[in-house]
């Protein structure tokens, strides 16, 4: 699925996000190889957690920066989209084919969007026979997605303005959903109606929860709980500045002071997560939940992991964006491959679009 899709094969996935931007090209085929990343970080507040672009000339001026030193073969790029411009909501309509669902699909979409039909791009995914409580008749789920026309030419503007040409503009969920199935279908079941598993994506901007089912994203949703709030959270309790903060969160965790306002944050975030998931559970009776997969760079912080497992009665696992993925053996070495490992979830999915595998 994709809000906006160009053609060509040869892509860059960018994760353009409120700490940074990531960018991974892999090689083509059905044996991925890691050809180049490379990951420019943003001051706070360049680019909202809302997903409004701040300061547009830095974010221009640093992608400018990451190409240019990231040895990358190709400037055409596979983006994603996040923030309030963006709504992604399961749906039920009548059985039809998929030819017909995208002529009816801006008449359906109107009871569900909160924005005006003809503002927005409109896209779908057919989840199957309609399943759980609300499942009456000849129906079928649909996964729809809508992103407001503005944003997609903000975006877009900006892409341009760094000399690089827009192929693709997906969402992050469902990037996440992509780096799972490509990396986990030895382990989990990916075929249609297999395993669910939860993917939690810990950002700085906003904490991002989807369930896969099979080889299906069929439920996301952002948490505002994120490795920004538990920054501004210990900035405020302790009277420092935001910078000192972050410090602090990283490097002063068993501190008792900072602990303290950590075991406070980590609760919360672990409640709204696992709420979050026991919700998105009840759409789907027949579902079960075989597994918890958590990624970003948040999920570094001190003690989340375990505060989750607590919570939940199923295993919680680190989401590997690139276990079935080889290094070059010359570009990369291990501290690339570690950090690809908890930052590049999103940027690997958008680089899996890239090519048929």
């Amino acid at each position: 699925m994709s809000i906006l899709q160009f053609f060509g094969k040869s892509l860059v996935g960018l994760d353009i996000g409120t700490s940074g931007i990531k960018a991974v090209e892999l090689s083509p085929g059905r044996t991925r190889r890691l050809m180049s990343y490379n990951r420019i970080p943003l001051p706070w507040n360049t680019i909202s957690p809302d997903g409004d672009f701040k300061n547009r000339s830095v974010v221009v001026e640093a992608l400018k920066t990451l190409f240019a030193s990231g040895g990358f073969t190709t400037k055409r790029v596979v983006t994603a989209g996040f923030g309030n411009a963006i709504i992604t909501k399961k749906i039920q309509v009548d059985r039809m084919k998929p030819d017909e669902l995208r002529e009816q699909i801006y008449w359906e979409a109107e009871q569900y969007i909160p924005f005006d039909v003809n503002d927005v791009n409109l896209d779908f995914a057919i989840l199957g026979a309609a399943t759980g409580t609300a499942a009456v008749g000849n129906k079928m789920d649909v996964l729809l997605v809508a992103a407001k026309k503005d944003y997609v030419q903000s975006v877009n503007e900006v892409l341009l303005e760094a000399g690089l040409t827009v192929a693709a503009l997906d969402t992050q969920a469902f990037a996440l959903g992509n780096s799972f199935e490509f990396n986990y279908s030895h382990i989990v079941d990916t075929s249609p109606g297999g395993s669910t598993c939860a993917l939690v994506d810990f950002g700085a901007g906003s904490t991002k929860v989807s369930v896969f089912e099979g080889d299906k994203t069929v439920f996301t949703r952002d948490l505002r709980a994120c490795g920004l709030s538990c920054s501004l959270m210990i900035s405020e309790r302790l009277g420092v500045s935001l910078d000192e903060a972050e410090a602090l969160k990283i490097d002063e965790a068993e501190n008792k002071s900072v602990s303290t306002v950590l075991e406070e944050f980590l609760t919360t975030l672990t409640d709204e997560v696992s709420r979050t998931i026991d919700f998105s559970m009840t759409q789907n009776a027949d579902s079960s939940l075989d597994g918890i997969f958590v990624c970003g760079g948040a999920s570094r912080t001190y003690g989340l992991m375990k505060h989750l497992e607590k919570k939940v009665t199923v295993p919680v696992k680190p989401l590997n964006p690139v276990q079935n993925i080889a290094g070059s053996g010359k570009k990369m070495n291990g501290a690339v491959i570690q950090e690809l490992m908890c930052l590049g979830t999103v940027a690997v999915g958008l680089a899996l679009r890239g090519n048929d595998r």
